[in-house]
């Protein structure tokens, strides 16, 4: 049978079960305890898809919103740990507790990050994982994190170049009320966390403060082999001032992020520090209309030391930026959204000296009620660079109601990646055949000023369903075409000598499709299951045809069960990654299972225990580097 028939024959399958779910009889409820349980609310307001608040049934795309209640049940380390058994989310780490790691959605590392709406992309790269331009370890203190909302889909049209596969918006907490919160834990692999939060209101004045340190020492796989010399310590602080004037609001936040890893063998080190800010003014003008002016910079200085050459650099990044939006309510039709955005990205570096480049760019989009029930969304964005020229990428959703159960939505748009500036200004280098390995090639590396921006589009279709009270279920389906794809290349036809240098060859397809089933069994506990099938090909200068991308799976599922009462919170969370084909994987498929559990000893302190990798399972996410085996923190949270 015809590979790409039985793909077809897949997702027809998971179709009709989804209208299979749609058209079963409503029954009754369980009543649920509001104060400790989440449940799913069409009128959730999400903000990212639409670049305004919109009612969750109203947006055409496939969102998933993660929520602070979420996030400190799950006493998480990083972001990536947040997003881990999120479907259609894969994250990829070079496996040492404290590494990079990066958000692949839908098979794609092309993806926006943004704190609060401000991008958080770096021009030059985060050092591994082909294109992707984040490090979600070392992007933000995780105690201050009011939501995170992730749009699996391309919104170049809104957020411009990156947004490939999709966007990721962290938003920030306010101060709400006047406490003091203060956070102790220790486990394995010398690991300990101290943090620090204080929040509060005066008047038309709000603040919220975090503190928090991390370290980790050497750690062990799940072969119990320990690597040496892995150890990391982090320190972030974070403040958010908020003042209410009359009919708007100024928001001032600030973070700072240091991170080192502690590899004292041969004084190799590697150190991030990043420091950021961002002011940001709201007003209403009317009841219609309102608008928003953001300013602000993002500074990262990355610097590290190992034994060959290509190991040593020392990349200053800083980004400023400003944003204009306005939204109006034309009529009881139309709301439309425009806004300009200006960025400029520098940077100082020890492999190609002093580099920036400007942006310059206008959008707009209409949503535009034709019923109460049916409307579209059309879209467009115009970028200007003085680096890779103009770009206009167009895009087109409609959303449908069917009722206050069910809502459809279908979306296309243009998406498009620019070259990073390790692409473009990588100097010409060589590091000399390796004398402990006999016949290894002498490498060369040499940048291309030349290259172009990946160009491509992306579709989705989707439903949402909630069939009663205590089951909802979402199902979606995605393909995503992209040409002149950038990728580094050896060139060379001498044995004897690599030259790699990248290059606009390569074409990649991404199809598949995400079904998610959540059921409130009773009051207390919630279950949850997730499958997404990816079938992600490259073509490359030397392929007569599409070859399957061998280090994504073609699989995944998301299992999760959790318990929740006045006293106790704990979960489970499974994930199964399925299907890679590259034989450097440790292993091509795997579960992995994490555990909470938050036991609140009286009304102002809470004991919690978190347990990752329980089955102590060896695996990786990048080929050939192992991830952590078991490990646990448990601590105590006191409110003052």
């Amino acid at each position: 049978m015809d590979k790409h028939i039985g793909i077809k024959k897949k997702a027809m399958i998971y179709a009709c079960i989804v209208s299979g779910f749609i058209s079963l009889p409503v029954s009754g409820a369980y009543a649920t305890e509001s104060e400790e349980t989440e449940s799913y609310s069409f009128d959730q307001l999400v903000v990212t898809a639409n670049r305004v608040p919109t009612k969750l049934s109203e947006v055409a795309a496939n969102v998933t919103v993660i929520t602070k209640g979420q996030i400190e049940k799950g006493n998480y380390h990083n972001v990536g740990e947040v997003l881990q058994h999120i479907p259609g989310v894969q994250i990829g780490s070079n496996g040492t507790p404290g590494s990079i790691s990066a958000a692949f959605i839908n098979g794609s590392e092309q993806v926006v990050v943004m704190i609060d709406g401000r991008r958080m992309n770096l021009p030059n790269g985060i050092g591994g994982f082909g294109m992707a331009t984040s490090n979600l370890t070392g992007l933000i203190g995780i105690e201050n994190i009011e939501r995170i909302e992730i749009v699996k889909s391309g919104r170049s049209a809104l957020y411009g170049a990156d947004a490939v596969g999709g966007v990721i918006n962290i938003i920030t907490k306010k101060g709400e009320k006047n406490q003091t919160t203060v956070k102790i834990a220790g486990g394995n692999w010398n690991g300990d966390n101290y943090t620090l939060i204080n929040e509060g209101k005066e008047g038309n004045l709000s603040w919220f403060f975090t503190a928090d340190k991390r370290q980790m020492g050497d750690y062990s796989d799940g072969n119990n082999k320990l690597y040496r010399y892995t150890g990391s310590d982090q320190e972030a602080y974070t403040l958010r001032l908020d003042q209410k004037i009359n009919n708007g609001n100024l928001s001032f936040t600030y973070e700072n992020f240091d991170h080192q890893n502690e590899a004292k063998v041969k004084n190799k080190y590697e150190n991030t520090n990043q420091h950021n800010w961002d002011f940001t003014y709201t007003e209403n003008l009317s009841t219609k209309t309102d608008y928003q002016i953001k300013f602000y910079q993002n500074a990262n200085h990355r610097v590290g030391l190992g034994d060959n050459t290509w190991e040593r650099y020392d990349h200053d990044v800083r980004t400023k930026g400003f944003n204009y939006q306005l939204n109006s309510k034309i009529d009881e039709q139309n709301m439309l959204t425009a806004g300009i955005d200006w960025r400029k990205d520098e940077i100082e570096s020890s492999d190609y000296k002093s580099k920036d480049s400007t942006v310059k760019a206008i959008y707009l989009q209409d949503r535009w009620n034709i019923t109460n029930k049916f409307s579209i969304l059309p879209g467009l964005r115009y970028d200007n660079s003085d680096t890779y020229g103009n770009k206009t990428t167009p895009q087109l959703g409609a959303n449908y109601k069917q009722s206050d159960r069910t809502t459809y939505y279908a979306s296309w748009g243009k998406v498009f990646q620019t070259p990073r500036f390790d692409d473009l200004y990588w100097p010409s280098s060589v590091d000399p055949a390796d004398s402990y390995y006999p016949g290894s090639p002498e490498t060369h590396y040499d940048g291309n000023p030349a290259l172009k921006p990946e160009t491509g589009w992306s579709a989705e279709i989707g439903v949402n369903h909630k069939f009663d009270n205590t089951l909802e279920g979402n199902f979606s389906a995605f393909t995503r075409r992209l040409n002149d794809a950038i990728a580094w290349k050896n060139v060379s036809t001498n044995p004897a000598i690599e030259y790699w240098t990248p290059s606009n060859v390569d074409k990649q397809k991404a199809d598949g499709f995400e079904l998610q089933l959540t059921k409130q069994l009773t009051s207390k506990i919630k279950t949850s299951i997730g499958y997404n099938y990816l079938h992600v090909r490259n073509k490359t200068q030397y392929d007569s045809d599409f070859v399957r991308d061998k280090n994504i799976a073609d699989e995944t599922w998301n299992i999760g069960m959790s318990y929740s009462s006045k006293k106790i919170n704990a979960d489970i969370r499974g994930t199964a990654v399925m299907g890679r084909t590259n034989s450097e994987f440790i292993e091509k498929s795997y579960w992995l299972w994490d555990a909470n559990l938050n036991y609140k000893l009286d009304k102002s302190n809470t004991a919690f225990l978190t347990v990752n990798n329980i089955l102590d399972k060896y695996y990786d996410t990048a080929a050939g580097k192992p991830c952590g085996g078991r490990n646990y923190m448990i601590g105590l949270k006191t409110i003052f």
